[in-house]
């Protein structure tokens, strides 16, 4: 078939539409429903577990040789770490949920082309699927066999940003995490005495809070991936030619 041109098509259905928006619908729902529930407020939790604390350690020592400004000071400590610990948690929890999310999205880019070019009635075939479309670049070239730019999206730089956001937080400090600060610096956590940021001198992302979680919003890029595919074409065609 060397030298052979023939057409390809893709054609995303109004149903598989509907559930590549709908989980991400589901998403926000989640999120800010588990948000809610599991990190209503830090402070009230600290001093709820103060209380604990109080009570637990009422009876556990003898106090006829127990300075109580010591038991005290070792309440006010644990609480310290209590509330640090829900703090971290919530700044994990909200951008692990962002990350899944944009994995999810990923997915269903590399899921969509790769079924429209090797169904059976397809005229072409690609790399076996563990082998195709390993990165975002790879997947975007087999958007352009069918004519269609990705970056051309109304919603590509938010989504962009959300990649970087992905890859920051599961990397640390690289080029995406670089990217990210030129654009958006305060999404960044600073150290308040010499306000140099945060992951600059840890080694993880995910066991210090080095985002600020508070201007990241989740639904802005919820949003931006469901309108992605609101906008996405039905019908998608091009030409293969056989080397």
């Amino acid at each position: 078939m060397s030298g052979t041109t023939v057409q390809i098509d893709a054609w995303l259905s109004s149903y598989r539409r509907s559930q590549y928006i709908s989980i991400y619908d589901r998403m926000k729902d989640k999120h800010s429903s588990a948000m809610s529930i599991l990190f209503q407020d830090h402070e009230k939790s600290a001093d709820k577990h103060y209380k604990e604390l109080e009570k637990e350690y009422a009876t556990a020592f003898n106090w006829e040789h127990t300075d109580p400004g010591e038991v005290i000071e070792m309440i006010k400590d644990k609480v310290y770490e209590f509330y640090e610990s829900e703090v971290l948690m919530e700044h994990n929890f909200h951008l692990s949920f962002l990350a899944n999310m944009y994995q999810i999205f990923e997915q269903q880019l590399r899921s969509f082309i790769y079924g429209e070019l090797n169904h059976k009635l397809s005229n072409v075939r690609t790399a076996k699927l563990e082998k195709f479309g390993t990165n975002m670049n790879e997947i975007k070239e087999a958007y352009l066999l069918l004519g269609y730019d990705l970056e051309k999206n109304l919603n590509w730089d938010t989504i962009y940003v959300l990649a970087d956001i992905s890859n920051a937080f599961k990397h640390g400090d690289g080029r995406s995490a670089k990217r990210l600060f030129k654009k958006h610096p305060e999404m960044f956590k600073l150290d308040l005495y010499n306000n140099e940021r945060i992951m600059d001198r840890e080694f993880t992302t995910n066991f210090e809070v080095v985002f600020e979680i508070d201007k990241i919003n989740f639904n802005k890029y919820a949003d931006a991936l469901i309108g992605f595919w609101t906008e996405f074409p039905e019908h998608l065609t091009g030409t293969h030619t056989f080397k």
